[in-house]
């Protein structure tokens, strides 16, 4: 009996310990979905990052999936509107939908294949809309929106989320982008001819104002020059002389014939003949 009761003692603290040891752990950035020892999925709860523990762990096991988003990056080849091939590169930000994991699990395989067959299919379905060169330019962020309509509603069937489509490079038609240097050579042409012309413009007008501020010039100096040489203005300027001279001379005392002289060499003999 007493060796009964250590065996019993010995299996309870066995049974203790597994249950108390017995967990599964999921990685920071995944979900865990559960697989019972017989390989059924419990189709009810996905597991969050951690430990979690309980006594089923000991048959049955956590399968875990990384939730974090992730980018693919895909070069494709299709024909543009003008049936031009048109080198054309998708980056596809995703992730697996953390609330549909199990699903994920029990229905779902080759995704990666599912995912470059729908990023395809996509392309190949709006990229014909439009030509090379509206998609590098103008059309861009409408083509990527209709891309990522398509995505959205296609990549949901396989429990995946679409975040976000770009369409990082779309490369010229070799024809097209002949025809775009070409033109751009001659446009810089056409710029620099132009530029040319207008400065060799403005040189000329700057040299007619210069020819024509001299001549006004010359003009005026010439009709200052003939009035300055009249008679009257002569007299004038003459008067003009003789006032400053007597003023001077009212003031110090001198004059342009010498100190207390005011009338000159004559100025003798007038007084004596006064006299």
């Amino acid at each position: 009996m007493k060796q009964l009761k250590n065996l019993l003692l010995i299996l309870f603290s066995i049974l203790t310990i597994n249950t108390m040891t017995s967990c599964e752990s999921v990685p920071p950035g995944n979900k865990g979905v559960e697989v019972s020892w017989g390989g059924k999925t419990n189709m009810d709860t996905v597991y969050s990052e951690g430990l979690h523990w309980g006594l089923h762990w000991l048959s049955d096991e956590i399968i875990c999936y990384d939730v974090r988003q992730k980018t693919l990056v895909k070069k494709f080849e299709f024909n543009d509107k003008d049936n031009m091939s048109t080198p054309v590169e998708i980056a596809l930000d995703y992730n697996l939908d953390p609330k549909r994991l199990n699903i994920l699990h029990k229905t779902m395989t080759d995704l990666d294949e599912k995912i470059l067959k729908t990023l395809s299919s996509a392309g190949k379905e709006v990229v014909p809309k439009y030509s090379a060169v509206e998609l590098n330019t103008s059309k861009r962020p409408d083509a990527e929106k209709l891309i990522s309509d398509k995505l959205t509603s296609e990549l949901s069937s396989y429990c995946l989320i679409a975040a976000r489509v770009q369409l990082t490079d779309v490369d010229l038609p070799p024809g097209v982008a002949k025809l775009a240097e070409e033109t751009a050579v001659q446009l810089g042409r056409n710029e620099l001819a132009s530029k040319k012309e207008a400065e060799q413009v403005a040189l000329a007008k700057a040299r007619v104002a210069e020819a024509q501020g001299e001549y006004d010039a010359a003009q005026l100096q010439a009709k200052t020059k003939d009035i300055l040489s009249q008679p009257k203005m002569l007299l004038l300027m003459q008067l003009e002389i003789e006032k400053d001279y007597a003023e001077g001379y009212k003031t110090h005392g001198k004059s342009r014939y010498g100190s207390n002289n005011m009338f000159g060499i004559n100025s003798a003999t007038v007084l004596k003949e006064v006299k």
